[in-house]
């Protein structure tokens, strides 16, 4: 290809927070002229999921036929373009070689959904340059960042609220030699929402009253993505469950009882979803397992936790000692000193189709120096600046670049050879009278000649670059 395009964003790695501007600059490289009709940066939001699934229906003889169904949805949360050089449905321009850059901006809606990528779907934001090319394909580039819908966790004081339960279990092994005594976890956490970076303290007691030996207690934390999409008018759902964290207590021997106090670290991982009708939902599962013998029957004894992620801590959350612990008082109308985050990418392996960015999720250390910090030590604000301090960043080389071109206010076509974008977009701005006039931002020179028109017919000299 002979053109190649690098973006850059005004925010630190291109994350920003719902309600953000979004700004950064495009730059476009071209090694040979080209004849083209315009260039439009789109900065855009959306989120779109697809799987197939094995269905059998009654064929034309009344037999069971099996098919494939594909469940499919498609949501556009925002969408802004904006052309940098010639205009929609315009005449041919002459675009010479060299670096041209060009700016763009958009402003993210307040509750734009967080970026996500899955097995199943995606929540995608990116900003994406198009050369629209007469006769010959277009050009695309396109560049993914990150968006964050904040979630923090003090707004519903039942995040405070500990995860504490007592379950049991008996076993069919036991009643075989006559006795039928069940093995009980006593379980419990210091609280029920936490985020990337916190330690997530448990205490548990297991005490062990059967005849069943418990090989292991493990404790992990599931990833739990729910797919909405449709076939038809029929919507369905599509779940998956990921593991994303794993901690290995030890046995309990029967008739034995054994208490463990650990932890388990939550990794940079997608916030809980906060719309119950979002077309990709994500939620989280703290699980407690006591590992058995198959033989023994009866199974594993499994207790269940809904867990809540979010992307700004519980106050006095830092100085966790875990469950039972005394917890330090946070006054009212105080608040916790924090260290800022860093921005760490998703841990999930998964993604959709060919899209393999990785999203960036607020990371943070509660103890030692920030988890975000420039060369000098000082913690850099959790939140993307969109304009970022010479010191949060190292000095840039100067690049030399080609001046942009002027974009040449082109004839109008002829009735029905109007072709309509593939985006909506804004009427252009009327130009004013004179030949030394301004067309997007860019001066034209007097004497300045655009490059003609191809004939209807196809004929002429016209070389198509």
């Amino acid at each position: 290809m002979s053109s190649k395009v690098n973006f850059s964003f005004d925010s630190a790695l291109g994350i920003y927070y719902a309600g953000q501007l979004v700004s950064g600059t495009a730059e476009l490289i071209t090694e040979r002229p080209k004849t083209i009709r315009s260039i439009y940066i789109t900065v855009n939001g959306f989120v779109e999921t697809r799987w197939q699934e094995s269905v059998e229906k009654p064929g034309e003889d009344g037999k069971l036929v099996k098919s494939m169904e594909t469940h499919t949805a498609t949501e556009i949360y925002y969408s802004s373009d904006k052309y940098v050089y010639g205009q929609s449905g315009g005449s041919q321009l002459e675009l010479p070689k060299g670096k041209f850059v060009f700016p763009f901006h958009a402003t993210i809606p307040p509750h734009a959904p967080t970026s996500f990528n899955g097995t199943h779907g995606q929540i995608k934001h990116e900003v994406t340059l198009t050369i629209d090319r007469a006769v010959r394909y277009n050009n695309t580039f396109s560049q993914c960042f990150t968006v964050i819908l904040p979630n923090d966790l003090n707004v519903r004081r039942e995040h405070l609220q500990p995860l504490k339960r007592i379950e049991e279990k008996t076993f069919w092994w036991g009643s075989i030699f006559g006795g039928n005594k069940p093995m009980v976890m006593d379980v419990s956490t210091s609280y029920s929402a936490y985020v990337p970076g916190q330690k997530i303290h448990f205490h548990l007691v297991m005490d062990n009253q059967s005849d069943v030996q418990c090989q292991d207690v493990k404790v992990r934390l599931f990833k739990n993505v729910t797919y909405r999409g449709k076939c038809g008018d029929k919507e369905q759902l599509k779940t998956t469950e990921e593991r994303l964290a794993d901690k290995h207590c030890g046995e309990v021997d029967k008739h034995n009882k054994a208490q463990f106090n650990d932890f388990l670290m939550v990794p940079p991982t997608t916030p809980t979803t906060l719309g119950e009708r979002d077309s990709i939902r994500v939620s989280y599962t703290l699980r407690f397992i006591a590992k058995t013998f198959r033989l023994h029957g009866g199974g594993d004894m499994v207790v269940d936790f809904p867990l809540v992620i979010g992307t700004v801590p519980l106050l006095g959350s830092a100085e966790d000692k875990g469950p039972g612990a005394q917890k330090t008082a946070i006054p009212n109308g105080t608040m916790q000193a924090l260290s800022a985050p860093n921005f760490q990418e998703d841990v999930s392996t998964e993604h959709f189709e060919s899209n393999t960015f990785k999203p960036r999720y607020p990371v943070y250390l509660f103890s030692g120096q920030p988890a975000n910090a420039n060369a000098n030590g000082a913690a850099i604000s959790p939140i993307p600046s969109l304009y970022p301090k010479a010191a949060d960043s190292l000095p840039a080389h100067p690049v030399h670049y080609t001046a942009n071109p002027a974009s040449p206010v082109a004839k109008p076509p002829a009735a029905g050879a109007t072709k309509a974008p593939p985006y909506p977009v804004q009427a252009p701005a009327a130009a004013a009278a004179g030949n030394n006039f301004e067309v997007l931002g860019f001066s034209i020179p007097p004497g300045y000649q655009p490059t003609p028109t191809a004939p209807a017919d196809g004929s002429g000299n016209i070389g198509w670059k």
